[in-house]
């Protein structure tokens, strides 16, 4: 408890490495609480070890994970994902965790992700691993199915695409579709002969068969070994959020059975040829999207209007995808997966104009991050598309006197040497040694934060008060404190969101190591009318925070016991209160 206290006060004092140093004697003696893992992974976070960083936010999943407190274990996943979107292994680690919790459509999301990576890698063995877990959510994604076919193919595993089609030929039985599973079947005679001799019924490979489905058996199958509990109803209830897989279609140029052979199939059968269905699932993440959007929280619209996007692109809905696209990105115009996606529709669809917007802004996203050279790339091929583009060719001579030292006047660009691949959908962890060269360029690194500022500044009005605050969030992440502020300042003006602003603004001024202006505005915020006290109790506790920076420990201490008094359980209140009143007993004593 000493060596833990003594890091804190370090830490409150700005010394970073002492207090590192100290947590690091706590860790070699055995603890293993997350909550200080975290703490160390955001110091080292802040002096730049990203590597050692994540690390350490792994060990706080793993400990989250093994007390089954899953949607912490899946917060700290995306604190890592910011600082290391290349990291294959988390994305599988939110699919388990995602699914754990039962929301199967994430988990869905973050497997494929994990097995587009995988293929980019040639790691075609993992990239079957995941899929396995991803069609026992969604056992009658046909597309996935065939592509996993595939994909053992080009790993030279034919039987086990053989087991995914007997597997399928059993589905197909199970629901009257005779002919489909015989017709599968004798693929499988061709792809894996020696399967039908060991698997002649493919036992075992039976999934639950949604509630009334034609031909379905009267008693429902049982579920395939492995399914996880709960899996089998969201099955049945047709819950299986299927989400495209752009790394895999690209891999896959010809699918093994076209929709005329599925046609020649259903003829054989003397079945006419399936026709496309409105798809329910689509229409109810739109509606979804539609209601958070009109009660105001765009997060969540964004998130769904982001799922149904994904599922019209999965199921070759291109017009439509572009559409939800559009709407997801009107709601959140840096979100990168859209973007990305938007990009990669426009270019099917040959409309220039449209995907030299995109890039541009995809360019300033990668900016904003300081990815420079995926920022860099992005504005080149804007102006491959787009060479009018005089903001785009800005940033290129900014940038590249930033990175490779100032071109020489007038300069052209060279457009030739763009390489053929797209830029990975994520990137990695920087390099902890990469330090920003010194001189003139840190003038043009700052001027083009300020274009971007003034850019995104343009495109939102004073009277937006979500994209204000929204935009604040995001110069927060990005250490520009006082831009922050000045961005929550404009939110919480005649908006509901007040209370919340002026919180974000006090904690940005704990970040600046101004914990008296801090307490200023937590002080306001809970003048404010209209809320109880479980509605301020981060306010009150980061109210505390900043009383006791100020060394005003009886004000904080006062603070710390209204929290606890409201919520035992929350940021480790009791142990504030143990730890202030041992503080205020030894003032005591020495006075």
């Amino acid at each position: 408890m000493a060596i833990k206290r003594k890091a804190q006060q370090l830490v409150q004092k700005g010394d970073v490495n002492g207090a590192i140093a100290e947590y690091e004697k706590l860790f070699e003696g055995g603890d293993k609480d997350p909550y200080d893992f975290i703490v160390v992974a955001d110091l080292l976070a802040k002096r730049g070890s990203m590597q050692e960083a994540v690390r350490r936010y792994r060990q706080a999943v793993d400990e989250y994970a093994k007390s089954e407190l899953y949607k912490n274990a899946i917060a700290v996943c995306k604190k890592i994902l910011r600082i290391s979107k290349e990291d294959l292994a988390i994305h599988r680690t939110l699919g388990e965790l995602y699914a754990k919790e039962g929301l199967y459509g994430d988990a869905q999301i973050h497997y494929l992700e994990f097995a587009e990576g995988s293929i980019r890698r040639q790691d075609h063995d993992a990239a079957l691993d995941v899929l396995d877990e991803v069609l026992k959510l969604s056992a009658d994604n046909f597309d996935l199915s065939e592509k996993y076919v595939e994909i053992a193919l080009r790993a030279d595993q034919p039987e086990r695409g053989g087991r995914e089609l007997l597997r399928r030929a059993e589905r197909a039985k199970l629901t009257g579709r005779i002919d489909e599973a015989e017709a599968i079947r004798e693929r499988v005679s061709t792809l894996a002969p020696s399967l039908l001799t060991s698997f002649p019924g493919a036992p075992g490979a039976a999934v639950p068969v949604p509630t009334g489905a034609p031909g379905a058996p009267a008693q429902p199958a049982r579920p395939e070994a492995g399914l996880e509990p709960g899996v089998e109803e969201a099955v049945d209830r047709g819950l299986g959020f299927e989400p495209s897989s752009r790394a895999i279609e690209r891999e896959l140029a010809t699918p093994v059975a076209p929709p005329s052979q599925r046609e020649e199939v259903a003829a054989a059968s003397g079945g006419p040829p399936s026709v496309r269905e409105p798809e329910p699932e689509l229409q109810s993440h739109e509606e979804l999207a539609r209601g958070y959007l009109q009660s105001g929280n765009k997060d969540l619209a964004a998130e769904e209007y982001w799922k149904a996007s994904e599922l019209a692109f999965f199921r070759g809905d291109m017009a439509r995808a572009r559409e939800l696209l559009s709407a997801l990105l009107g709601i959140e115009p840096t979100h990168e997966a859209a973007l990305r996606r938007f990009v990669d529709i426009a270019a099917r669809a040959g409309d220039g104009p449209a995907e030299a917007r995109a890039r541009f802004e995809l360019g300033e996203v990668y900016l904003a991050h300081e990815e420079w050279e995926l920022s860099r790339l992005e504005y080149l091929r804007c102006l491959e598309l787009d060479p009018e583009n005089d903001r785009a060719r800005g940033r290129v001579q900014r940038l590249d006197a930033l990175l490779n030292g100032r071109p020489e006047a007038g300069a052209p660009i060279d457009l030739d040497s763009l390489p053929d691949e797209r830029p990975a959908s994520s990137v990695r962890v920087r390099d902890e040694e990469q330090v920003p060269p010194s001189g003139d360029p840190l003038i043009d690194l700052e001027e083009i934060i300020d274009e971007f500022k003034a850019g995104v500044s343009e495109r939102i009005s004073g009277e937006d008060h979500e994209s204000h605050y929204d935009l604040g969030m995001a110069y927060m992440e990005m250490g520009l404190y006082d831009e922050a502020i000045g961005e929550f300042q404009v939110a919480s003006k005649g908006s509901p969101m007040e209370v919340k602003c002026l919180e974000m603004i006090a904690l940005c001024f704990l970040e600046k190591n101004e914990p008296a202006s801090a307490a200023r505005e937590l002080s306001r915020a809970l003048e404010l009318p209209g809320y109880g006290p479980e509605e301020t109790i981060s306010i009150r506790y980061n109210l505390a925070v900043a009383n006791e920076r100020l060394g005003n420990l009886d004000r904080a201490l006062q603070h710390f016991e209204e929290v606890y008094l409201l919520n035992v359980d929350f940021l480790k209140v009791a142990s504030k209160v143990k730890e202030l009143k041992q503080r205020l007993a030894r003032a005591e004593d020495r006075a």
